[in-house]
Order: C-alpha cells, then structure tokens, then sequence
C-alpha cells in the first residue's frame, strides 16, 4: 500500500485559519491554559488571530495590533505556560501542513513566546536556546 503523500504547505488564508481555529478549539479544557481562555469570546478573537498569523506566515505586514498588551495584562503567566502553548501550536501546524510556510509559522511563534516572556521577566535558562537550536534539550 503506497503512503500518503506529505502534508502540503499552508497556501492561504483559509489554511491559516484551519490552524488557528484547530489550535484553539478545545483548549478551554487544557489545564493548564484553560483558566486564560475561559472569558475569552473565541468567535470574535479567532478571525483576529487568523488576520495576525496570515501576516506572519505570507509577511504581507498587513495586521496591526499590539498582541504582547493583552498578555501582559494576565496574571500568574509563567515559563510553563508559553512551553505548553508552543508545544500545542507546533503540533497543531504539524499535524495539517509541512513546508517553508509552516515552519515560518512555528518559527515565529517561537520566537513570539521568547520575547513576550523576556518582557514579561518569566524567560527562564535555556528557553530561547532550546527554541532556537534543534539539537538543544528542551526544557521541561
């Protein structure tokens, strides 16, 4: 039996929006992150995101927001935190595409989370070298 050929790379707006709506439908029951978007009206953030991510991914500079000011009106956002979003969006862009396109996407994200922590002063050792360098260990 032949096997299926790899995931094709994000192409559109619509692929953009298949991740970002997979990535956050359920994770009002993520322990962890949960209690972050329990008030959060997801119907009206997602197309939010989805205009955010489709600037990143096509680097069209065409969303204009501030993202970092709502996160860092959140109380209690520690380390553990970003390392579970991260690793719920990367497996979530895996799981639906594969190319220079989602990689940019996994990258950004990456470093998006670095920086929000570092400013956040929550970036604990290793973090940023982990994100950066596959071959480093990630942190627990």
């Amino acid at each position: 039996m032949p096997e299926p050929p790899p995931p094709a790379d994000i192409q559109s707006r619509d692929d953009v929006h298949a991740v970002v709506s997979a990535f956050y439908r359920g994770i009002a029951e993520d322990p962890l992150l949960g209690p972050y978007f329990a008030s959060v009206d997801l119907d009206a953030h997602v197309p939010r995101l989805v205009a955010f991510w489709t600037s990143i991914v096509f680097q069209s500079g065409t969303y204009r927001g501030r993202p970092f000011d709502a996160h860092a009106q959140l109380e209690g956002l520690q380390a553990r935190h970003f390392r579970r979003w991260l690793q719920r969006f990367e497996a979530t862009v895996d799981a639906r595409f594969a190319g220079p396109r989602a990689a940019r996407m996994k990258q950004r994200a990456r470093q998006i989370a670095t920086v929000f922590q570092s400013k956040l002063g929550v970036l604990e050792a290793g973090d940023g070298t982990a994100r950066f360098n596959p071959n480093a260990a990630p942190s627990p």
